[in-house]
């Protein structure tokens, strides 16, 4: 009987030899096919991996046809609105603007080292006409005495200050001094109504002062003649030429009279010594701005001039009611002469304001 070689003419059936194997690649695809009919009977859902957008396989491979991989959802990028990208404009521009100005402001109005030092020229004739206004000018009755001014103080009792057979008054100041420069402006109206000046000149206080470069006068070179009072003047300082007080120095000196009752009356009044200091006869004191030396800031001597016939000018106000109150002070101690301008209405009301009438 001949012998039948396996594989050759017949087909062996599964398990048709006992005790042998099937071959490795057979076995695992049973073993596949098994376990996927025990799954549907189970209804279990075959395993999948989730990969990262992009990315192949994850470790093993995939496995069945599956799920393909889904990407990560990513935020899109924020956008602004019209609108609001309008207002983040309109704000920029703004900061930009204020930071201009701001600059502008601090290189320009404040004290700066781009000024220069001021010099003193001879006083404008036509400024000075302008300035000369009579205790009768209309104008004088209409300012008054405006509440915003800081009016004299008065010390009755002291010994009279006399020179020469005359009362005396003096004045300390210093050409820097922006309160000075703005007293310089009722002193020379108020005391034209007694005698004359010459010699004045025209500058302004320091630059670099607060507020800066005030159009005043100087005393420096002036003289003063009167039938009626001495007045004497001093600068004690000079301008400045540059920040901080650079430059400033000592210029007229004090007599020893003046330094010592300068010391006395603000040790009295209990102020410091400061400029501007006015003494009337050892009666009436101006100690400090009668009004407010920002009046005048911005103004050339011309502009101030020219509104010195206006009532309702914060200027006039300023000068023409400061140098009404200093006619009082002089006519306290004059004997209210001469009476043209001691017994003009004015110079009344503001004598028994201060309380010297």
């Amino acid at each position: 009987m001949g012998v039948v070689q396996p594989g050759r003419g017949q087909r062996r059936g599964r398990g048709q030899e006992s005790g042998q194997k099937p071959p490795d690649g057979d076995d695992r695809a049973s073993r596949s096919r098994r376990l996927q009919a025990k799954g549907r009977a189970s209804g279990a859902a075959p395993s999948r991996a989730v990969s990262a957008p992009g990315a192949g396989p994850g470790p093993g491979g995939a496995r069945g046809k599956g799920r393909p991989n889904a990407p990560v959802p990513v935020a899109a990028p924020r956008r602004f609105s019209s609108t609001t990208l309008a207002f983040v404009s309109a704000g920029v521009v703004v900061v930009v603007v204020v930071a201009l100005v701001i600059f502008r402001v601090a290189t320009s109005s404040s004290p700066g080292t781009n000024n220069a030092a001021p010099v003193l020229t001879s006083a404008s004739p036509s400024v000075l006409a302008k300035v000369q206004i009579g205790i009768g000018d209309p104008v004088v009755g209409a300012v008054g005495l405006p509440s915003s001014l800081n009016p004299p103080s008065v010390d009755k009792g002291q010994p009279a200050l006399i020179s020469g057979g005359k009362p005396e008054a003096f004045y300390i100041g210093g050409d820097f001094c922006p309160s000075c420069a703005t007293e310089r402006w009722a002193l020379i109206m108020a005391f034209s109504r007694f005698g004359t000046f010459t010699g004045l000149d025209e500058t302004t206080s320091s630059p670099w002062d607060t507020p800066p470069a005030i159009h005043t006068f100087s005393f420096v070179s002036a003289k003063y003649k009167s039938n009626y009072v001495v007045f004497n003047t001093v600068e004690n300082e000079t301008n400045d030429t540059g920040p901080n007080g650079a430059g400033r120095k000592p210029l007229q000196p004090m007599s020893s009279q003046e330094s010592s009752l300068w010391a006395k009356y603000a040790t009295h009044f209990g102020i410091t010594q400061g400029f501007p200091f006015v003494d009337f006869g050892n009666n009436v004191f101006v100690l400090g701005a009668t009004y407010d030396p920002n009046t005048l800031r911005g103004l050339d001597q011309e502009q101030i001039a020219s509104k010195l016939k206006n009532a309702q000018d914060p200027v006039t106000q300023g000068i023409v009611g400061t140098a009404s109150y200093l006619t009082a002070a002089i006519c306290s101690i004059t004997g209210n002469h001469p009476s043209s301008v001691c017994s003009a209405p004015i110079v009344t009301q503001a004598a028994h304001a201060l309380g010297v009438s």
